[in-house]
């Protein structure tokens, strides 16, 4: 009998037990509470007055934190649990957030938005270790693409709420909104979290990987190495949406802080949508390694509509281009980083994984913003798309091995 049409999306979301829809309502309430990161550059050069050089550094030092929490987060997880990581995470910096707003200094503000990130970043690492302490390993993939689309609908708010904030209320409002959602997240968590258990499978899986010492560590696997390699020149191409194309459409292009908010509405939006038949689709059909190049390339072509004169059209032709790259690349990325890592040593190498995109999180802003101050956005565009093609051929060198 032939399944009725959307059988697949009744079959991937339900079932899920009540700790991860928990998790997926708290990413849902986290996400929201970002709105603040995607106009942080903004505010920094058009309110403050920074330059580009010092909000790129500024930005980069949000990824230098990010790069912090990872580490400790992965690494205390196991010691104190990771859901008390996660309530630490949520709880403090919903109070660094709101004290950013009255930093008066470079260096101020250079230490709230490092500590900041610190706690901030330390959520991710923690929720996915969550993941394993509540479902089995066969239905891990599934979580993860439940909770992704929590972050999803979270990211389709928040800069929509963001722009319109920031626009008619003003940024100071950012911080407050943005650090209370955090608090009340936590405040949540903590209530919600009190009477959970890990499931009978989940402990079976940790004591058969706490068994097993025979896989090497990451650092001494050269295809896993040569493929973060990769994924850091790839963060370096996607990130700089989030920090240079806010800064070259209110600087350049004259679009304030409304628009860029519901340009990236739009892509949230185009993620929930497409995503999850797309990767669906492309796994059934056992195409995920051409698919995910595919993506790479979207994102390096995405940069090359800003060449051309100015129109909101374009930027909504960009966005779409880039779009469809993060929908494909992304899930794909992580999964494919997921799939190359050993059992025994799962927690270890996703650690290095997530540390990559943070490396990527510090360089990103810094060397972008500079290299636009430097030789113009338009040179800057042109050094994104070759950077992809780098990174495509490093994907395609280890992905012909696999």
């Amino acid at each position: 009998m032939k399944k009725p049409r959307f059988s697949i999306f009744r079959e991937a979301y339900s079932g899920h037990p009540p700790e991860i829809w928990t998790l997926a309502f708290l990413t849902l309430i986290n996400r929201i509470g970002t709105m603040v990161i995607p106009f942080l550059t903004v505010y920094l050069t058009t309110v403050l007055d920074f330059s580009l050089k010092q909000a790129g550094f500024l930005a980069g030092a949000f990824g230098f934190g990010s790069l912090t929490g990872s580490f400790f987060a992965g690494r205390y997880c196991d010691r104190f649990g990771a859901n008390f990581i996660i309530l630490l995470s949520l709880f403090v910096s919903g109070f660094f957030l709101i004290f950013i707003q009255f930093a008066s200094t470079f260096y101020s503000f250079l230490s709230l938005i490092y500590i900041t990130a610190v706690f901030g970043e330390a959520y991710r690492p923690a929720l996915m270790a969550a993941i394993a302490d509540y479902v089995p390993k066969s239905e891990t993939g599934r979580t993860v693409s439940f909770l992704r689309l929590a972050v999803n609908l979270g990211m389709s708010a928040a800069p929509v709420i963001g722009g319109f904030t920031a626009a008619y209320l003003g940024y100071n409002w950012l911080f407050w909104i943005d650090g209370l959602t955090c608090i009340a997240a936590a405040t949540y968590f903590w209530q919600a979290s009190k009477n959970w258990r890990k499931k009978p499978a989940a402990e079976q899986i940790e004591i058969q990987a706490q068994m097993q010492t025979s896989a090497v560590p990451p650092y001494k696997n050269s295809q896993f190495m040569l493929y973060l390699s990769a994924t850091f020149l790839a963060g370096l191409v996607f990130l700089q949406w989030f920090h240079s194309v806010p800064v070259f459409l209110k600087t350049v292009w004259g679009f304030d802080e409304q628009y860029i908010g519901i340009l990236l509405g739009f892509n949230a939006m185009m993620v929930i949508l497409i995503e999850m038949p797309a990767i669906h689709a492309t796994e059934k059909a056992g195409k995920s390694r051409r698919a995910l190049l595919t993506g790479l390339l979207c994102i390096g072509l995405a940069y090359l509509p800003f060449l051309l004169p100015k129109t909101i059209v374009l930027c909504f032709v960009a966005m779409f281009i880039w779009t469809l790259g993060e929908i494909f690349f992304i899930p794909l990325n992580n999964a494919t980083a997921l799939n190359m890592s050993p059992d025994s040593k799962r927690g270890e190498y996703s650690a290095w994984y997530w540390m990559t995109w943070s490396l990527a999180n510090i360089v990103g802003p810094t060397m972008g913003l500079a290299i636009a101050d430097e030789f113009g956005f338009n040179n800057f565009w042109l050094f994104l798309s070759g950077l992809a093609v780098v990174s495509l051929l490093l994907y395609r060198r280890v992905l012909a091995k696999k």
